[in-house]
Order: C-alpha cells, then structure tokens, then sequence
C-alpha cells in the first residue's frame, strides 16, 4: 500500500497512557481531518468518541488532547498555537483553552499533530517529544516548582535553552480549578486545565524538533506570505502600540469593563486611565512582545525599577483582561499592583480572569456581611491590592478560604451561601466583556459550549468589521435584535472556530486576515480547495460535537442563560441594556439544528 503524503500534517498522534507507562504512536486519519481539521475540533472529536470512558473529570479516566492544526507551521504568521481540551474540573462540561507559544511549532516538528493523554502516572513525570520520539521522565525534582522555574529548570538539566515546553505550577499540582497550562510566554487560561495535568501527575512537556512539514505549494506559500505579512503588520499597529490593554478606556465608556464585581457599568474616567493600556505603555513598557512569527505583538514585555511592589523586575505584563478582573473588577487602580498580581498568577499558574472573579465574588460578599471582612486576618475591601496579592497566593497553595475560592467562583459561592453574587455561566467566570454593552456578547456568552466566553468574537461586526464572504456587516448599533442579531452571532462563532482548529490566533482577524487569505493559506499548505460554505459546515459539526459533549453531561436550554448580575441592568449607568436571551433562544437553537430544549439532534 502507498503511503500517504500529508501536507500541512504529520500524520502522527502520540497517544500517552501514564498509568501504564506506554506511549504509542499512531496513524491519524485522514478523514477526521478533513471533518475537523485540528486543533479545537480534533480535540472535540477525541473527547467525544472517549466521553463514555471518562467517569470523573477529576481522576486518572479524564483525557487530554493538545492538538496544532494545518497552519501551525513555520513563518505563517499568527500560527504559532495549541489547543488543549479535555473536560473541565470545573465545570464538568466541555473544556478547552489556547497557547500561543513557540511550542506547538516544536511539538509539530517534533512530529507530531497531537498528543492524547490518559491515565495518572505513579510520581510527577514529563514527557519528552523529539524527532518522532517520546520519553516519559522523571519530574520529581521540578513538582512544587513555579511554571518559569521549572521551565528553566528543564532547559538547565537538559543542556538546552531551545527546548521550548508548557507546563503547570504549583496550583495545577493541587487541583485548583482555576489553574492554567504555560509557559513565559503562553498561558491556557480557561476552564480549569491545570488541574486536569495535576491531576496525572503531569508536570510537563517538553518538545525539540527539526523535522519538515511539508506543504503543497511551498514557492506560492512563500510570495503570498510576503504580502500578508505586510498587511497584517499594518493592520496591527494599535495592538503593537498599546497591546490589548489598550481597549480599557474605549470600553468602559460603553460600560464593556468589568466594575466591582461586574456591579457597576462605570468608574471614575482618571482611575480607569491610570489603568489602561496607554498609561502601561508610558509608565512601563520595555517592548512590544510577539508571539512565534506573528508580525502584530500585542503583548507587553513590562519592567519596574524601584517601585512599591518590585525592586527590579522585566517581564510580561497585563493584557486587557487581566487589567479588567485583576483591576477594575477589584477597584484596584494602582497598574504596579496589577502586574504584581498578573505575574504572580503567571508564576503559580492560575486563570487572571477566574482568579479576578472569585476575588471579587469575596469582596462583594464580605461588603455585605454574607463573610467577616477581616477574615483570616485579611482586610477584604475594594481596591486592597495588598489582599488581592495574598489571597492569589492562597488560592494557588489553597490555604484557608484560598482552598474554596480555588473550586471557582460557582461552587465557592453556593458554598459560602451566596449564589446570587457568582458571575458565571455553566460555572466558568465571566471575562472581561459585558453582555449589557454589547447584546451579541450576551447571546454568545450563553451559546459558547466551555461557558462564559468571550471568543466567539460576536462584537467585532459591532466595532465596525464586516465579513463580505459570510455575509456579515458592520453595525453601529451594539443592539440590534432579532435575526439579524443572531445570524452574526452564529457566523462569527463559526468563524473563530475556524480559527481555533486551523490553529491561529483571532488577533490576525482583527488586523486584516480575511476568509479568503484563509482560503489561500489552506490550499498552499495542505493543497485543499475550501470555499466559505465548506468552512462554516465544519465550524458547525465542530460546535455540535461540543454542545453533543455537553448534553451528554447534562447540559440543556435551561444552563443557557445569564447570571443574575448580568441579567440585571448597571447599577449605575441608564445607557446599558440587559440582552433578552429567552427571546433569541429557540431561533438560535433552530439555525443550530437543536431540538427546543436545546439538545443537538444530529452530526453530519
């Protein structure tokens, strides 16, 4: 039999079984590919057709696929991604989360498409990925190590500063729900992941590579990137400028930001300056920081000399979420504590917008007597970073009231009797992005399959950026009702979809990238012809296989709704308007091919 010429692929799954101590190589399909192309929705794929094996999302029968795509090859900007998913500790439904980090392009070069992970291993191990080989290894000595730590404590023992890795920190290795996947310049901040590799006994992996991914049309691949590059270059210059802080003003005039507890739909305009991404770039900024062959570089390489909280320190800054849940959130207007905070969560591995949350689920419960404000000796109030400073740490080491805020902000909240103060859907915290200031976000946060998310994007068409091959315009009205509404919501959510499993990151849309680029690049590398319609069928079985995950757990209509906070207008703004999802829900339901409750009815 004539073996197959991947383009874009390896072709090879590394399927890791920890309680056995095995590791085995495998022949991906072809098929599953061309249905789900990588990245989110081949892990999708893998979790479901596992789902009945996994009993607790807690315990060794738990999987895990890190999963690159077509596209996370070198010098395609923007590619340079991985998704993990598994399912959530936290919210026992659908998880996943993406990193930017050069090492999805070494994990590929490495040779392989993806890793499946089961099992729990006896003592803290890593893997090893290179040249088509793969080691479990001791970790003993790096468990109890912070994430910078142990990577650099890798690199050091295995005499080589190029190996790039991803690894957890010391709340992943205590199963706080919260807790991340990273590395210095990456971080999986979503649903809880961190725990699930803590949960194994995974403390990490480590790739080195120098294999080829071929592509079909290597010299036309070449020229066209010449040009995208250039565009995408132009057309990120306010991401270089300020990074993604740089959207703090702008949205809290539209009552997008975060506010005591998501309380408040304003705040003082000079406290919110001090804060934003202006202010980080003046006051801090060292450089602008990129991401593996992405020509925008969004992030913030920050440095602090003499300052309250750091004698000297360089090192990645605050993006715009973390300045909303670690800052605004918290009345914290004091842009050294926040970098403090961020790189502490960083360090410890914890999620900045679900730590954010639940530190404010605690500060608005003890404003209202429902907790002693000077509980365990800390000074629970507004603005206190001081006390936003310990209690990261408490989460992350889940000491005293750390150890139930570190089940998130849901269970913590049912625990300590106030459900009512929990601002989160299907039990994943809110980020920084208010359904009352954009009613798409309101529809998407709902609909999303991980929780309450705001990367479906669903606001963008409503900043103005249209998508002429979807049939998506810009809006000046951020609410806009009926089809209209819910017709965008879906198609973007598709359309970022696409993004997750092609794997690139959604920054490159806002910068330029348009379907067709897409189109482009997916027929130089893998020498496929896609159209617009083919990429939203896949985009769609996609976001089927995971609400089919969710509804197999348990998930219906009735978890599709807002928090009681977000539900419920500003408390101190008339211009906002709470989003009337009941009302939406069974057309949504019926352009997504679900039954009234909510249930898929099939997966073509």
């Amino acid at each position: 039999m004539k073996k197959m010429e991947w383009f874009g692929y390896t072709g090879k799954i590394l399927n890791v079984d920890l309680s056995e101590n095995k590791l085995e190589v495998l022949e991906a399909d072809p098929k599953i590919y061309e249905k789900y192309m990588g990245g989110t929705g081949y892990a999708a794929h893998i979790i479901h057709e596992n789902l009945k094996k996994i009993k607790d999302p807690e315990d060794e029968s738990n999987i895990m696929v890190f999963a690159t795509g077509p596209l996370t090859i070198d010098g395609i900007p923007n590619g340079g991604r991985v998704t993990v998913g598994s399912i959530s500790p936290e919210t026992g439904i659908w998880g996943e989360t993406h990193i930017g980090t050069r090492f999805a392009i070494e994990m590929k070069k490495a040779g392989f498409d993806a890793i499946i992970v089961k099992g729990k291993a006896e003592k803290p191990v890593y893997l090893f990925l290179h040249d088509g080989n793969a080691e479990i290894r001791d970790a003993s000595k790096y468990w109890g190590r912070d994430i910078h730590e142990t990577i650099e404590s890798l690199r050091k023992d295995l005499n080589d500063s190029t190996i790039k890795a991803l690894a957890i920190g010391p709340a992943g290795e205590k199963k706080v729900k919260i807790s991340i996947i990273a590395n210095e310049e990456g971080f999986g901040g979503r649903c809880g992941l961190g725990a699930v590799m803590g949960s194994k006994n995974l403390k990490a992996i480590v790739a080195k590579g120098t294999q080829t991914i071929p592509v079909a049309y290597p010299e036309e691949l070449k020229e066209f990137l010449k040009e995208l590059i250039k565009k995408l270059t132009k057309g990120g210059t306010g991401l270089r400028r300020y990074g993604s802080a740089g959207g703090v003003k702008g949205y809290h005039v539209l009552g997008n930001l975060p506010i005591r507890n998501f309380l408040w739909g304003k705040w003082d305009d000079e406290k919110v300056a001090k804060i934003s991404g202006e202010s980080l770039t003046e006051n801090y900024l060292k450089s602008p920081f990129a991401c593996t062959f992405c020509p925008i570089a969004c992030k913030r390489l920050v440095e602090v000399k003499n300052g309250k909280y750091f004698k000297e320190f360089v090192g990645l800054g605050p993006e715009y979420e973390t300045v909303g849940l670690l800052g605004s959130n918290l009345l914290v207007d004091d842009l050294e504590a926040i970098i403090k905070a961020n790189n502490m969560c960083d360090r410890l591995g914890l999620d900045t917008i679900s730590t954010g949350n639940v530190i404010g689920f605690l500060f608005d419960a003890a404003e209202r007597g429902i907790v002693d404000k000077n509980l365990e000796g800390l000074t629970l109030e507004w603005g206190n970073a001081e006390t936003v400073h310990k209690l990261i740490e408490k989460i992350a080491h889940r000491e005293g009231i750390g150890d139930i805020l570190a089940e998130g902000v849901k269970k913590a909240a049912e625990k300590l009797g106030a459900p009512e103060l929990a601002v989160e859907i299907k039990g994943l915290e809110m980020p920084a992005h208010d359904g009352r200031a954009y009613w798409s976000h309101g529809l998407s946060h709902v609909t999303m399959n991980r929780g309450a998310d705001h990367l479906g994007w669903p606001h963008m068409p409503f900043k103005g950026i249209s998508v002429p091959e979807l049939g998506i315009k810009a809006f000046d009205n951020r609410y806009i009702d009926g089809d209209e509404l819910i017709e965008t919501v879906i198609k973007m959510q598709n359309l970022m979809i696409i993004y997750d499993s092609l794997i690139i990151c959604k920054y490159a849309f806002a910068a330029g990238l348009t379907v067709t680029d897409i189109i482009k690049l997916l027929y130089f590398v893998t020498g496929k012809e896609y159209t617009p319609e083919k990429l939203m069928e896949i985009a769609n079985r996609i976001w089927k296989v995971q609400r089919k995950i969710n509804n197999e757990l348990g998930i219906t209509a009735k978890d599709d709704k807002l928090p009681l906070r977000m539900a419920t207008p500003h408390a101190n703004r008339t211009d906002t308007q709470v989003p009337p999802i009941e009302k939406w829900l069974p057309r949504y339901y019926e352009l997504r091919g679900l039954t009234e409750d909510g249930i898929v009815k099939e997966i073509d």
